[in-house]
């Protein structure tokens, strides 16, 4: 670890010093998602980094260092460099960190099976639909505890799918939750992209597929819940 860390310290301190800062330090921190904390005043800033890049090559943690440091800086970056992306989106990525944030993930049952509704069900009518189609590094999980305020999220980095058990209940009609599944699955198809808009225009387009949303949705309306 400390060679790691040796790397991601002089990452960030290359690229600082181009950016005009004289005291830089960063450190990897087990964070359940994937994401990078700072602080600064000043000439100096320090960083938290998500530790699932722990094992990523120079030319990544290079990347999000120029990446972080152009977003203070104000020159913004609409995304990380090609190298950086490919890496954190690749099969292998997933293999190996999927685990980790579902070990820390703690809300999450780790299980698509219910006690009333099963969601790899919910999954197979939608791909029967047409709607979506099959992801073997897929996992779609139960909440733990019923939320309210967002009875669906997801990872798309770590490909992990989350629906709240409010849904696992016999009196809410099946095609509500698979709407929500759906909603999560549009993400996943749209695929990571850290800094742009969730909920744009063509994200909506996809949702309107749904055949019977509005149904859906006015449950949602009726029970106070929102995805």
């Amino acid at each position: 670890m400390m060679n790691e860390t040796k790397m991601l310290n002089d990452a960030f301190r290359t690229v600082g010093m181009e950016h005009g800062y004289d005291s830089v330090s960063a450190d990897f921190s087990e964070f359940k998602e994937f994401k990078v904390k700072w602080q600064r005043s000043g000439s100096w800033a320090e960083f938290e980094v998500s530790d699932y890049i722990m094992d990523a090559p120079s030319e990544v943690m290079n990347g999000l260092a120029e990446t972080i440091f152009s977003r203070i800086s104000r020159r913004w970056s609409r995304n990380y460099p090609p190298a950086m992306m490919d890496w954190i989106t690749s099969g292998d990525f997933v293999k190996k960190k999927q685990p980790l944030y579902l070990m820390r993930a703690r809300n999450l049952a780790g299980r698509p099976d219910g006690v009333h509704v099963d969601l790899n069900g919910s999954y197979g009518r939608l791909i029967d639909m047409g709607l979506t189609n099959y992801d073997e590094d897929l996992k779609i999980s139960w909440t733990r505890h019923p939320n309210t305020k967002r009875v669906g999220y997801c990872s798309v980095l770590m490909r992990v799918i989350a629906i709240s058990s409010v849904f696992d209940v016999p009196d809410i009609p099946l095609f509500v939750s698979d709407y929500v599944l759906y909603h999560e699955l549009i993400h996943m198809a749209k695929g990571f992209d850290p800094f742009g808009q969730r909920h744009g225009p063509d994200f909506h387009v996809l949702e309107r597929l749904y055949p019977r949303r509005k149904e859906a949705e006015e449950w949602l309306k009726r029970l106070r819940l929102y995805i």
